[in-house]
């Protein structure tokens, strides 16, 4: 029995460590081998990711040059999420949000979509108990209800994060990026700059680890400029709430269904039910200008007819 299961343990391994190969064969052209820039940083990534790669594919995929070396896209994205004037600024982003996402126009458009999905909503609703007005609030200010998804590659984000937090920080502050209106101390930046490294590691190692288990290519995922994907924007360390929404045996977040019986579970997983929508909104992002404008649009969602319960 032992051998046996030794035998199943070895083809299970053989076929990850194939796909894993097949990925890595997609890409030829080489970068900067961050391995050995950074031995640390690799040792604790391959760390976490040690089950489903190998160090030496690993390595591999850190040395492809769509991997290694930022393009114009990434590296413009990761100044500005390194910068220390970035979270004044993504606030006052939020706060642009509201009339733009909530308004007539925008309920408008939930009304149609909730016709459209009615039967996938009102599953969501049936199982998870999540309003429906409240699941399209979310994709509303998330994706413009999957019409806004992003084409930022969502790896070279979560690598530039990681490995290159600290050459960006040091280039900011020889720019003089400290002396702006509204810039936190470069104390408080480094500190949050080490919080970035260690949720982009997180976020690094679940899409890593997920593309060996569900067979994709990591390097060509696409996402936000922060490096959410999908239809209901999760990021990769949020994978674990996606769920199937159409029954096919696939989750897909670019396919409606599973991005509304997603979003359904991650709010029912953070205690929609028991603590209050307020406090899953905030869950899905800290900021109090999103859960303001999510609770704003599913409040006119539910008066424009977005509920089961008239029904």
């Amino acid at each position: 029995m032992m051998f046996l299961k030794a035998v199943a343990i070895t083809l299970i391994l053989s076929v990850q460590v194939s796909w894993v190969d097949t990925i890595l064969s997609r890409h030829s052209e080489k970068g900067r081998d961050l391995s050995a820039i950074y031995p640390a940083k690799f040792e604790r990534l391959h760390k976490e990711v040690s089950r489903n790669w190998s160090k030496e594919q690993l390595k591999q995929l850190l040395n492809l040059k769509k991997v290694s070396e930022m393009d114009e896209r990434s590296h413009r994205n990761l100044r500005f999420i390194l910068s220390p004037v970035s979270i004044r600024r993504q606030r006052e982003q939020h706060q642009d949000f509201i009339p733009k996402l909530v308004n007539e126009t925008t309920i408008a458009q939930g009304v149609e979509f909730f016709k459209k999905y009615e039967a996938t909503l009102k599953k969501a609703y049936d199982e998870k108990k999540i309003h429906p007005a409240d699941i399209v609030a979310v994709l509303n200010w998330e994706s413009k209800l999957g019409t806004m998804v992003g084409d930022q590659r969502v790896i070279q984000i979560f690598i530039g994060q990681y490995f290159l937090a600290s050459t960006y920080e040091e280039e900011l502050f020889k720019e003089g990026a400290y002396k702006q209106e509204g810039a936190m101390t470069r104390e408080a930046a480094l500190k949050r700059i080490r919080r970035l490294e260690n949720r982009a590691l997180m976020n690094l190692s679940a899409l890593l680890n997920q593309a060996a288990l569900k067979r994709f290519d990591p390097v060509e995922i696409r996402g936000s400029w922060a490096g959410a994907i999908g239809f209901p924007q999760f990021m990769p360390s949020s994978m674990t709430y996606a769920k199937d929404g159409d029954g096919d045996g696939e989750i897909d977040l670019f396919n409606m269904h599973d991005a509304i019986m997603s979003v359904a579970n991650y709010l029912f997983r953070h205690h929609y039910s028991k603590r209050g929508r307020e406090y899953a909104f905030r869950r899905y992002n800290p900021e109090a200008i999103y859960v303001k404008g999510v609770k704003m649009y599913g409040d006119m969602a539910r008066e424009a007819g977005i509920s089961f319960d008239q029904k």
